[in-house]
């Protein structure tokens, strides 16, 4: 597999785990997004994966504490 395929698939697993969050997740993420100034149509790929990784930093950091373990089982 070249990097380039490697890198296509890893944006289709991050942008299409999405999808598989709960609702207090998205939520925080469609914030994040509007905070941007940008209709997600707008945003880079780029741009989105950043936001989807600084989502995962912050919930973790949030409901890891408080649960006592990681609460995103993927690593995006």
């Amino acid at each position: 597999m070249s990097q380039t395929e490697s890198d296509l698939s890893d944006v289709g697993y991050e942008v299409g785990a999405v999808a598989e969050t709960n609702p207090h997740w998205l939520a925080g993420l469609a914030r994040l997004v509007e905070a941007t100034g940008k209709s997600v149509n707008e945003l880079t790929i780029g741009e989105l994966r950043s936001l989807i990784q600084q989502r995962a930093e912050t919930y973790n950091r949030i409901y890891a504490d408080f649960e006592g373990r990681g609460a995103m089982s993927c690593q995006m």
